[in-house]
């Protein structure tokens, strides 16, 4: 099954493809976050474009699993994304995917304001492969 990674956020929405049977997951381009409209235009055709099955989006967690202060936006990002999407979006925690992304992203690019135009899109592949381990049983 392919599945579309969200790691949602108010100035980029990072966005990764996978498959289950691989458990391979591919960053793809950054989406500007200004406008939901253009963050689901995005969706929608990446969505057509791999013939995804299912929509993970990453959920910030606190480390002690509470909600974290940015719960509140995704929430209603998957609320709208739900009501428009013919497909299950599913949370997952996003606890560190971030901080991982930035850890890879040195290793790519040294220079900080070069490396936050894939950081984004690093995270949600870090989200999905963290679906995939979780849960993806075989």
């Amino acid at each position: 099954m392919k599945v579309l990674a969200v790691d949602y956020g108010s100035k980029r929405v990072g966005l990764a493809v996978g498959d289950t049977a691989t458990r391979v997951a591919t960053p793809l381009a950054l989406v500007a976050a200004s406008r939901q409209q253009d963050v689901l235009r995005a969706i929608r055709q990446r969505s057509e474009e791999y013939g995804v099955e299912r929509i993970v989006v990453g959920y910030p967690l606190n480390m002690d699993g509470s909600r974290g202060a940015a719960c509140a936006a995704v929430d209603r990002f998957v609320a709208f994304l739900r009501r428009r999407v013919a497909v299950p979006v599913t949370l997952v925690d996003e606890t560190l995917s971030s901080f991982a992304a930035e850890e890879m992203g040195k290793e790519i690019e040294g220079d900080f304001r070069k490396r936050r135009k894939f950081l984004d899109s690093v995270a949600a592949q870090i989200i999905l492969e963290s679906f995939f381990e979780k849960e993806i049983k075989r």
